[in-house]
């Protein structure tokens, strides 16, 4: 078996004022990690709400609160931007194309970039590489729902069992480890939910330095991802996941 290639995660936090941001070198073997907040960034919102293209603009339009738009307009704003910002282009000239599952994907020019958005109540996570496909997902920790519940009709039975030999105080933690862990796949791998979310595992664990992937339904499919838990703000658990080669992409 073929050990999978070792990737660099680096951490990048969107900084308080325009000015300061700055792109680091982004090699083939580097995965980067936007982090924002909304609440911490605002002075951004107008410059990102402004990015907008017209069908961005109405689905801003389509949510009902106004604390939703300003999420919608901040993360995808900031998508435009920091994309923009690699590809030394004017963030207004950014064409998206969409995959048959939803997928985003730059439309119009020849680039190796690939990116993966996600955002919660605020808290945004962009991932960025060059040449392989890459998924993330950030997510609240709620307390208004009864994770055992959920766990019975989305996880896997190695995940609820998982998941139910953790603590009951650190259930919740556990059960959004494994929810951005598997949504992270899915969006890595672009297909939606072709595949259940029952018919593969991910490892639960926190902390830890890589997370145990199982396809049952094409095992050798586990071994062309990786996934890791990703750093999140206070109140969020987040994940990312990347094709170990960049044939995928």
């Amino acid at each position: 078996m073929v050990s999978p290639e070792k990737l660099r995660v680096l951490r990048l936090d969107l900084p308080a004022h325009p000015e300061k941001l700055s792109f680091p070198a982004l090699g083939g073997r580097s995965i980067h990690l936007w982090h924002a907040s909304l609440q911490a960034s605002k002075s951004w919102l107008p410059n990102f709400s402004s990015l907008l293209s017209s069908d961005e603009n109405e689905r801003r339009l389509g949510f009902h609160f106004e604390g939703d738009r300003e999420d919608f307009a901040f993360a995808r704003g900031m998508l435009r931007d920091v994309l923009a910002g690699y590809l030394k282009t004017d963030p207004h000239r950014l064409r998206f194309g969409y995959s048959e599952h939803g997928k985003p994907f730059l439309a119009g020019q020849e680039t190796d970039l690939r990116f993966n958005l996600s955002h919660t109540q605020g808290a945004v996570l962009l991932g960025v590489c060059r040449g392989r496909e890459v998924g993330v997902d950030i997510e609240r920790v709620r307390e208004d729902f009864d994770p055992g519940e959920i766990a019975t009709r989305f996880f896997s039975a190695a995940e609820q069992r998982a998941l139910m030999s953790l603590p009951e105080a650190e259930q919740r933690q556990g059960f959004f480890r494994c929810w951005t862990r598997k949504e992270a796949f899915l969006k890595a791998r672009g297909h939606g939910l072709s595949l259940s979310l029952k018919l593969f595992d991910v490892s639960i664990g926190a902390g830890e330095a890589a997370v145990r992937l199982v396809t049952r339904t094409d095992p050798a499919e586990s071994q062309r991802w990786q996934i890791w838990e990703a750093p999140a703000a206070d109140g969020c658990v987040a994940a990312v996941a990347v094709a170990s080669s960049p044939s995928l992409a």
